[in-house]
């Protein structure tokens, strides 16, 4: 993806950036001007990913290997959404249950062990889950 070709929005992006990185002062005038001047004449995503390079990586919010569509923003939303529903309800109802079984059994080493491990486990599955349905294009 180094020699996807870039166009002007993403030249515009990476130049926005370099000017707040200058207004944070992390840049000079004279590292600013050669900066959006490579920045401006970049044709491909590795000759934009060099101007910015050396910055703090927060900054480094480009994306531009693939422009998001809105349709993919709300499938991730969507995705992000239900997945976090799923959890709420994994969550409450395991909770009910290690109530229930705490009344019924009383406290145990066995159940102060598994059942926190069982929630770890699901919530892990279903956050792994989760990032994986995002990527797919």
């Amino acid at each position: 993806m180094a020699g996807q070709l870039v166009g002007d929005r993403d030249r515009d992006q990476a130049a926005l950036a370099l000017r707040r990185h200058y207004t944070e002062g992390r840049l000079t005038t004279d590292e600013l001007a050669q900066r959006l001047e490579s920045a401006l004449r970049a044709r491909n995503g590795s000759q934009l990913r060099s101007v910015l390079a050396d910055l703090p990586p927060a900054w480094r919010w480009l994306d531009l290997q693939a422009p998001r569509s809105p349709i993919r923003v709300a499938r991730n939303a969507a995705i992000v959404v239900g997945t976090t529903v799923v959890w709420l309800f994994w969550s409450v109802g395991l909770l009910v249950a290690f109530v229930a079984w705490l009344a019924a059994e009383g406290p145990s080493l066995g159940s102060l062990l598994i059942f926190p491990l069982l929630w770890f486990t699901v919530s892990w599955l279903l956050w792994h889950a989760g990032r994986r349905w995002r990527s797919r294009r």
